[in-house]
């Protein structure tokens, strides 16, 4: 593996996660610091949105492998402008 491809592994980036159900935001420690925002849906279905900053790649992929432990649907992940986490606060 190049220099350069090993370097963008270990870039922080901020990450948008969304998954079926509620998490208690007292949870956040425990998933990486991210933020926690849940919300009822019109039909009734409760999703939480995790928002944060990830330090790499490996970080990501703990994160989704501890709401994978939890029996989680996951809804979505996206890379997000760090802005946006200061606009869902």
């Amino acid at each position: 593996m190049s220099a350069e491809m090993s370097c963008a592994f270990r870039i922080e980036r901020s990450y948008q996660i969304t998954v079926e159900g509620r998490i208690d935001p007292s949870w956040s420690e425990w998933l990486s610091n991210m933020q926690l925002v849940s919300r009822k849906e019109s039909d009734g279905l409760c999703l939480t949105t995790l928002s944060g900053v990830l330090s790499d790649q490996a970080a990501l992929r703990g994160l989704l492998n501890r709401l994978w432990d939890l029996n989680l649907v996951l809804r979505s992940v996206q890379q997000i402008d760090p802005v946006t986490i200061l606009e869902i606060k």
